[in-house]
């Protein structure tokens, strides 16, 4: 059974926590999204010494404006539609699946694909302006006019906007060149990435957590009732999260990295007017064509190390809401 919240609370609580955490790990998204787009980006952290040498500590930064303005409403968006789901899931859960592990599992994934599905329509157009300005100025990746419109493929151009233009101005952009539907370039890429990605790191946290309890207190029918009155101190249930959400986090990242590389590099470039629109094919083609599939790993680490990072902080602050924002339950008369 799901506790009840106050969602005002839950929800005011939660932009402030969340917000600080996108700011403290805003620099692996620029350093991953630079991997995955700019032709000849290198691989670990010497981009992260590029772009300090050209831009300073700022550079780490670009695109932060835009994504903490829109990170606010679509954070409060998912954690509603997730703990909405999540609650009513549970008993469809509960008759699929045998094991608790499975139960939370399948609940979990149940709700973190729903829950980033209804984000993905506030999320997608901070991705596409956010994306463009983190590699605003540089060569955009080698999927641009030459090497595929000399396949007679779609032809996208390099990121010719200009590298100090900010998020308002890079929304008019896009929309003076592709219209309206530009901020959305990518967004069926954006849902088949995100969904299972959000379902994946949901899901396997469900089960982790659960096996990982089971490797702490291991069920025993001598005992098994007297383990379930001991209370879990704090530092054996932050340790549980924290393991549970770090292998969710490696789990979820290292399986959908190759779509995110993708939708990267679609919604970063910009449209040859007059040719025909890329294509989820086509970009994926010339990219094993010039990578082999190794280039689906390209931005594999620092999106390893920001899933997991930010998986274990944004769980660990998950938790203490709804343990903060709890409302007594109503007595029976």
């Amino acid at each position: 059974m799901h506790c009840r919240l106050d969602k005002r609370k839950f929800l005011i609580m939660g932009a402030g926590i969340f917000s600080g955490l996108t700011t403290c790990l805003f620099p692996l998204t620029v350093i991953k999204t630079r991997q995955m787009a700019v032709e000849g980006a290198p691989a670990g952290f010497k981009v992260a010494r590029q772009i300090l040498a050209s831009d300073g500590v700022r550079g780490l930064y670009r695109g932060f404006g835009t994504v903490i303005i829109g990170v606010i409403p679509a954070r409060g968006v998912y954690l509603t539609t997730l703990e909405a789901t999540k609650s009513w899931s549970l008993d469809t859960a509960a008759r699929i699946a045998p094991s608790e592990a499975g139960q939370a599992g399948l609940s979990n994934l149940f709700a973190g694909a729903v829950a980033s599905l209804v984000t993905q329509s506030v999320i997608v157009p901070i991705d596409v302006v956010s994306q463009r300005l983190m590699v605003a100025g540089e060569p955009a990746s080698s999927m641009g006019t030459a090497s595929i419109s000399g396949q007679g493929g779609a032809a996208v151009a390099a990121v010719g906007a200009p590298p100090r233009m900010n998020g308002v101005r890079m929304a008019r952009h896009v929309i003076a060149t592709e219209g309206v539907l530009g901020l959305y370039r990518g967004f069926g890429m954006s849902v088949a990435t995100f969904v299972p990605s959000s379902g994946i790191w949901w899901g396997s946290y469900g089960a982790f957590q659960k096996l990982v309890w089971h490797q702490v207190r291991p069920p025993s029918p001598h005992f098994a009732s007297a383990l379930t009155r001991i209370p879990h101190g704090p530092s054996e249930v932050m340790a549980v999260q924290t393991a549970s959400a770090l292998m969710a986090g490696l789990s979820s990242a290292t399986l959908t990295n190759g779509l995110d590389v993708v939708k990267t590099r679609l919604q970063v470039a910009e449209r040859v007017s007059g040719r025909e629109r890329a294509t989820f094919r086509s970009v994926a083609a010339q990219l094993v064509k010039e990578e082999g599939l190794r280039g689906f790993s390209r931005g594999l680490l620092p999106r390893i190390a920001n899933t997991a990072l930010w998986g274990t902080c944004m769980v660990t602050a998950y938790e203490f809401l709804k343990r903060t924002c709890a409302l007594p339950e109503p007595v029976d008369r």
